[in-house]
């Protein structure tokens, strides 16, 4: 499955794409455990479960039980990812997820009352976690968090632990479930024309149509991908987020004319 591009490309093309350049070109740099990644792994856990939290009578007390179960279970989940973790950063960002409880239970409240909670519980139940497609027709591969159903028609859904938006959704998160939807309908013979996305921090679930702009936007950076796959070096954008990069050390900076159009 090496020839497939991968949803995640496509996320790493908008942030910078020569993060996408140096992921295939070079050896993956082993990035070092932070408090905002244990953090979010945490709370990406605990979303897995807010539909126990909708049905239950005592959402403080759901909420904490899934901190509680979250907390106990992450290094054995995250093996891998998690290997030498200081044990006082997972108890750091223990109470600081805590300090999020309330929030994310005004979120759930507020989701609740925006689509109902027979419609939410539907939304946050996953039919399978985290399936793996393939569009042969594409060359596209990826994982939603989430394969529900709805009504019996399939549907996705993708959860992010970072801001949420005052409305609506990021735009990368509308490309990556777009992406996503292409992946589904294929598999499916279905057509897929909405998705999800929850905000768990904030307890926020966001239902939103999939454009066909959006549609096409994807198959052209797909197309673009593919080229730097096989050797062109793209421009590093101005907004490229080099603070964050593991490969900021390695990174060209003076770009050829060429790759402007990467």
């Amino acid at each position: 499955m090496e020839d497939y591009i991968r949803v995640s490309d496509i996320t790493n093309y908008l942030k910078c794409p020569r993060l996408v350049y140096y992921a295939y070109k070079e050896p993956r740099t082993e990035n070092a455990i932070t408090f905002t990644y244990v953090e979010s792994l945490l709370i990406r856990e605990m979303a897995r479960s807010y539909a126990d939290v909708v049905q239950s009578g005592n959402m403080d007390d759901a909420l904490q039980e899934l901190l509680d179960v979250a907390a106990n279970q992450l290094t054995a989940i995250y093996r891998e990812e998690l290997r030498g973790i200081d044990e006082e950063m997972l108890f750091e960002a223990f109470d600081t997820v805590r300090s999020y409880l309330e929030g994310i239970k005004c979120g759930i409240l507020e989701s609740v009352k925006r689509l109902g909670s027979n419609m939410l519980v539907e939304l946050l139940t996953s039919h399978e976690t985290e399936p793996v497609l393939y569009s042969k027709k594409f060359g596209l591969s990826g994982s939603p968090d989430r394969l529900i159903m709805v009504d019996g028609v399939p549907g996705l859904s993708i959860i992010r632990t970072g801001r949420a938006p005052e409305s609506g959704i990021w735009k990368d998160d509308r490309i990556r479930l777009t992406a996503l939807s292409i992946l589904l309908e294929e598999e499916y013979s279905c057509v897929v024309s909405s998705g999800t996305v929850e905000y768990a921090r904030y307890g926020i679930v966001r239902n939103t149509k999939i454009k066909r702009a959006d549609r096409r936007k994807v198959l052209v950076l797909a197309g673009r991908i593919r080229k730097i796959r096989n050797g062109r070096l793209p421009y590093r954008p101005d907004d490229a987020p080099c603070d964050y990069c593991s490969y900021v050390e390695i990174c060209q900076v003076t770009p050829t004319l060429a790759s402007r159009f990467f």
